[in-house]
């Protein structure tokens, strides 16, 4: 039987479309998913973070004056000196927060008769309050503080030539201010000036103790060192 050309054309046209659709339809259906990458996110570094914080630092502590009457030759001085020191605290909020120092500075005296070096030492319990300036890397603060000062060394006595422990300590309170930037999301750069008033007026010399009648000295140290922070949760 004699088949029409045209049809035989038209259906194999059809097919070879039908074909060509299923084709693409599966390449569709298995071509793998590109996977969407997450937003970055980005931290904007945070000055004024609560919870615990824990700083190092160095430090210069120009020298004191002490005179008054158990000081009988003249005011006796130390020299500058240069220190180290250590704080912990804890932020109850974005302004206010409170810490406990330690720092230990090395200064030369004046007295010729006296041979050897003094540790000028703050104990400090102290409230830090930000300030609404800068931005939120950098931070300015106040300080105020109670503790106790100490001045001590082993000395020589040059004329006598003998070696005994000499301190002097007594009460204080300061008062200071800085500059806190912070460089990562745990690290921060914190340099500042902390002043210290009060008297020397407890001595331990020698293997004696007792009052000691001296005026009132103001102890200066410029500081800076790091803190760190825990990283903030996401």
């Amino acid at each position: 039987m004699d088949t029409n050309p045209g049809i035989a054309v038209r259906v194999t046209m059809v097919l070879a479309m039908f074909a060509l659709a299923t084709t693409a339809d599966a390449q569709r259906t298995s071509a793998p998913k590109t996977a969407t990458k997450p937003a970055t996110r980005i931290t904007t570094p945070d000055g004024r973070r609560t919870g615990f914080v824990l700083g190092v630092y160095t430090m210069g502590a120009p020298g004191l004056t002490l005179s008054g009457a158990a000081i009988e030759d003249g005011p006796f001085k130390t020299g500058f000196g240069p220190g180290a020191g250590f704080m912990v605290g804890y932020g109850f909020n974005r302004t206010f927060s409170g810490y406990a120092s330690v720092d230990v500075a090395k200064q030369s005296a004046n007295d010729a008769d006296l041979g050897g070096s003094f540790g000028l030492r703050h104990i400090e319990l102290g409230a830090r309050a930000n300030l609404p300036y800068g931005s939120g890397a950098t931070v300015p603060y106040l300080t105020a503080s109670y503790g106790r000062r100490s001045l001590g060394a082993r000395v020589t006595d040059d004329f006598e030539g003998t070696e005994y422990d000499m301190r002097l300590s007594g009460g204080m309170f300061g008062v200071g201010g800085g500059i806190e930037h912070t460089i990562s999301p745990t690290l921060a750069v914190d340099g500042g000036l902390a002043l210290a008033f009060g008297r020397f007026s407890h001595a331990e010399i020698d293997g004696e103790s007792g009052s000691f009648a001296v005026n009132g000295t103001t102890s200066m140290r410029l500081r800076i060192g790091m803190t760190w922070r825990p990283a903030p949760r996401s």
